[in-house]
């Protein structure tokens, strides 16, 4: 018993030095933030957010700790509007799957990191989502698991073109609903200068390579029993202009993926809310619309757990 105790409290406190230390390099990495930019370049060359750099910094969200760390004023507890969100799909027959999309830091950690330590507040605070009931699909290892460095942008806060392909695939592998709908799809390459090389650079912004498929075909369909929502992750490399490239985002790899189309509620900004209030806006006008639906994928930054300005409301999904 004795040496079980002791176990427990020689890993209690490696988890508190581990979260000191991840803490405390996200607040020396927002230090390096050129002024007036959202952008920290680091040795490595990469380029990383402010906002996902704030969040690293806010220390552990388990325990209830989340609302205490939000920068929001109000609806602090995500915890609970997804839970809300959860039940109230789960009494309609439709099952949800949370996808947080894991720092860049991640899998490329910034100066002070290692490989994985950006995961440290999150996994414990996902272990809390379950607990819920809340199906949490954690990339973190698949990414890890794959070539890390190409799952994320070198100049912009998005994911690549790779890592959301990875991430199709480990939704696909999730939802047994499968049809037969062909897709044509040709392999592309684009060079793009991403949000935080234009933020450091207007004029003249860094640029980089990234290779993507083209998905052409019907893979957007109001009546598809799949529903993807979410933020800006579910737009880049979709809808084209800001959002980088179109036709080879999360939508198109997840419809080539399952044989047939999804759904999609997108918002750039913070969706911790916006996203699920459109949802309800749409349910209300035609329930049969979410009626159809057997699961939601919702898909946001990680980052919004804690930097949602306008924090986590909970939203009816149907009246």
């Amino acid at each position: 018993m004795k040496k079980q105790l002791l176990f427990a409290l020689t890993l209690a406190v490696s988890a508190v030095l581990g979260a000191a230390e991840l803490s405390d390099a996200a607040s020396a990495a927002l230090q390096k933030v050129v002024p007036g930019t959202i952008t920290m370049k680091d040795a490595n060359t990469w380029l990383y957010s402010r906002n996902e750099l704030e969040h690293l910094s806010r220390g552990p969200l388990a325990n209830g700790n989340v609302i205490n760390v939000s920068v929001a004023k109000r609806n602090q507890d995500p915890v609970t509007a997804l839970a809300e969100f959860h039940d109230s799909l789960k009494k309609l027959g439709i099952r949800l799957i949370l996808v947080p999309v894991p720092p860049k830091a991640a899998v490329k950690p910034f100066t002070g990191l290692q490989k994985g330590d950006a995961m440290q507040y999150l996994k414990p605070f996902y272990g809390e989502l379950r607990a819920r009931g809340i199906e949490v699909l954690d990339l973190s290892d698949a990414f890890q698991n794959a070539d890390a460095e190409k799952c994320y942008c070198r100049t912009d806060a998005h994911w690549s073109p790779f890592g959301i392909a990875i991430a199709a695939d480990e939704l696909a592998k999730l939802i047994p609903l499968k049809d037969s709908e062909k897709y044509v799809v040709t392999a592309r390459t684009e060079k793009i200068s991403g949000d935080l090389a234009k933020s450091l650079n207007a004029s003249s912004p860094e640029t980089e390579e990234l290779p993507m498929q083209t998905v052409v075909g019907k893979t957007i369909a109001e009546n598809a029993p799949v529903l993807l929502m979410g933020d800006s992750h579910t737009l880049v490399f979709s809808t084209g202009g800001d959002m980088l490239a179109s036709d080879a985002g999360l939508a198109e790899l997840l419809a080539l993926r399952l044989g047939m189309p999804i759904d999609r509620i997108g918002v750039k900004g913070s969706a911790a809310t916006a996203v699920r209030i459109n949802l309800f806006r749409k349910a209300k006008k035609d329930p049969a619309w979410l009626k159809n639906k057997k699961v939601v994928i919702y898909c946001f930054t990680c980052r919004e757990f804690t930097e949602s300005a306008g924090g986590w409301t909970v939203v009816p999904v149907l009246k």
